[in-house]
């Protein structure tokens, strides 16, 4: 299976999002989907985006150092997706 970071990435990112409308729509009322829904939507994006680049930093110390390691994380992301 030929995968790419990049695209698995991308992948992860529509999941996200995708959950993320679906937990706006879980508010009843307008007003709480647009106060309290946006203060929660920013505040999980915020440490999901931070969860995001420590991973990738990570990803990026595999690849540069121990590129066979890299090439069994990357299957074994892309089988979780």
């Amino acid at each position: 299976m030929k995968t790419s970071l990049l695209k698995i990435l991308w992948l992860k990112e529509k999941k996200y999002w995708k959950r993320t409308k679906e937990m706006l729509r879980k508010f009843d009322s307008a007003w709480s989907r647009w106060s309290l829904g946006l203060i929660v939507t920013i505040l999980v994006t915020l440490f999901h985006y931070m969860f995001a680049v420590m991973h990738l930093l990570f990803e990026t110390v595999l690849f540069i150092f121990a590129r066979k390691r890299f090439k069994q994380n990357l299957q074994t992301l892309a089988l979780k997706i």
